[in-house]
């Protein structure tokens, strides 16, 4: 008896957990051996837009169903693909029950400028992020290389074997040590804490002598008297590291405070990146002052940043998605949101100030400096043997900005020479097409 109650006991349990098994955790809608889930692709679907209407994502009737429909290839990372054998990937999986029930997304892209990021970035490896600072609309989300949604039938062999992982989203997947990228934010760090004087000034050797190592400038450049704001322009290692050197755990502080080492909060999934637990040496925090180290940040990160800076210090939530629309449920509609004031109003012009002069005379300036506003950043990322990863992030125009821009080139070399163009660009033609 005592058995049976035993086996009894146990087959109880084994269906209970089954059943809140299969009614609770189990994702039967998307399971490919539900029929529903088959049916969900022989039926009208509805659209993606852009930020003026156009179709990003759209169905037309084919044989027995329908098929869907792309703009351009360079927008699969973001509005993904619906396909039957492939799945369902981006917006178009995140918002598959109000895509199927017929109803439309709006979302904050700018088809024109979404291809045109993808034309700068060309044939290389490597991302890029355009957001709107006041609000934290997303208007462009680029990442190279990619797949093209309508046409997996036919290449699907091809983005499976390509060792360039066309299937990363690497605006909010890829990981990349920053380099200088992140001195704005030292900047901003040490003017916050009030670390530095703003009128400060150093003597530039070219190198710093640290215990556990030195810290050289590019090309072991020595830039003599210089100030805080001619230190950013020209990226001089040698006083970032001095900076550094002095926050110590602060500069963690304000790494995470800036979003680094944390996943955002934002409707794709993205990687939270790396900030360590603690700067074990002055050496090390030099290291981290310059971007070096175990820091791991994404392009979505550090355009966050930008645009942080842009607008006064306020971090807002960036999205995609600005309205749902049709059926005869009611508009859902998405407002701007401020997650955090990272800098003081008067530390984040500070840091602005010395990000346009960067455009001017620094390592960030390009035949644009003499024709638009712009503030700017570049990064140049160590990665021993192999080629430096090129960064850029900056904003435009620098009085009032209205966009923030984050690049990053995967083996481009310094940032000037690969990142900065892109960017650069990218951002002179959103202002065009604003006027």
């Amino acid at each position: 008896m005592r058995r049976t109650f035993l086996i009894l006991a146990s087959a109880y349990v084994l269906l209970l957990s089954a059943a809140f098994y299969w009614q609770l955790c189990a994702d039967l809608a998307g399971h490919p051996a539900n029929p529903r889930y088959y049916l969900t692709f022989q039926r009208a679907r509805g659209s993606i837009f852009d930020r003026q209407g156009r179709a990003l994502a759209f169905s037309t009737e084919s044989g027995d169903g329908y098929v869907r429909n792309y703009a351009a290839p360079c927008l699969s990372p973001v509005v993904g693909y619906f396909h039957e054998r492939y799945g369902i990937t981006g917006l178009e999986n995140l918002y598959q029950e109000e895509l199927a029930a017929g109803r439309s997304l709006f979302t904050t892209l700018d088809l024109d400028l979404q291809q045109a990021a993808a034309e700068l970035l060309g044939d290389r490896a490597g991302a890029v992020v355009l957001l709107e600072p006041s609000t934290g609309q997303v208007l462009v989300m680029v990442s190279h290389p990619c797949i093209d949604g309508g046409a997996l039938d036919e290449r699907w062999p091809d983005y499976v074997n390509d060792v360039r992982s066309p299937f990363l989203n690497r605006a909010t997947q890829g990981l990349y040590p920053p380099g200088s990228a992140v001195k704005p934010l030292v900047l901003g760090a040490a003017l916050s804490v009030g670390a530095v004087d703003p009128n400060q000034t150093w003597f530039d050797e070219g190198s710093l002598q640290l215990p556990g190592g030195t810290v050289r400038n590019y090309a072991s450049r020595a830039y003599g008297r210089i100030n805080l704001q001619e230190a950013l322009a020209h990226s001089s290692n040698v006083v970032f590291a001095e900076l550094a050197v002095q926050l110590g755990e602060e500069l963690l502080e304000y790494y995470r405070l800036f979003g680094l080492g944390q996943a955002v909060p934002f409707e794709l999934a993205n990687k939270s990146g790396s900030v360590p637990e603690e700067v074990a040496s002055a050496y090390h925090a030099a290291q981290l002052g310059i971007g070096q180290g175990e820091l791991l940040v994404t392009p979505l990160q550090i355009a966050l940043a930008a645009a942080a800076i842009a607008n006064g210090g306020v971090m807002m939530r960036p999205y995609l998605v600005q309205e749902v629309r049709g059926g005869l449920r009611m508009r859902e509609i998405t407002r701007p949101w401020a997650m955090a004031q990272v800098l003081p109003p008067d530390a984040a012009q500070l840091v602005k100030e010395a990000m346009a002069l960067a455009a001017q005379i620094g390592t960030a300036q390009t035949e644009r400096s003499s024709e638009f506003s712009y503030a700017g950043k570049t990064g140049t990322a160590q990665l021993g043997a192999a080629p430096d990863h090129s960064w850029f992030m900056g904003f435009a125009p620098v009085d009032a900005p209205q966009v923030a821009a984050a690049v990053v080139v995967e083996h481009g070399g310094t940032g000037a020479e690969a990142a900065v163009p892109v960017g650069v660009e990218l951002m002179y033609r959103a202002l065009r097409m604003s006027e």
